[in-house]
C-alpha cells in the first residue's frame, strides 16, 4: 500500500505531466501562429493593413475587457499587452517599408 508520500508524490507528477503537456501544446500553436503571421504580413497592401489593424484593435479590445471582468492574472494582461503592441508594430513597420519601397 503506497504512503502518502508515495501518493502525493504520484499526483505531483501526474499534475507536472499534465501541465507540461499543455505548455507544450500551447508553444507549439505560438509558433505556427507567428510563422503565419510572418508569412502574410509581406503579401498585404497597405490599405489591407490599415484594415486588418483596425478589426484586431477592435477584437483585441473586447478580449482585454474580458481578461479585466475575468481578473485574470496581471501577468497574463501585461504579456497580453506586450504581444499586441508587438504585432501591431511590426505591421505598421512592415506598412511602411512596403510602402517607401513602392514607386
Amino acid at each position: 500500500m503506497p504512503t502518502n508520500d508515495e501518493l502525493l508524490l504520484q499526483s505531483m507528477t501526474t499534475l507536472v505531466n499534465s501541465h507540461s503537456k499543455a505548455v507544450s501544446r500551447f508553444g507549439a500553436s505560438v509558433v505556427v501562429m507567428s510563422k503565419f503571421i510572418e508569412a502574410v504580413l509581406p503579401l498585404l497592401t497597405a490599405a489591407q493593413i490599415e484594415s486588418l489593424l483596425a478589426s484586431f484593435r477592435a477584437r483585441v479590445g473586447a478580449s482585454m475587457q474580458y481578461a479585466e471582468d475575468a481578473t485574470m492574472p496581471r501577468e497574463f494582461r501585461e504579456t497580453m499587452l506586450e504581444q499586441i503592441d508587438l504585432l501591431v508594430h511590426n505591421m505598421q513597420v512592415g506598412h511602411g517599408a512596403r510602402d517607401s519601397a513602392r514607386p
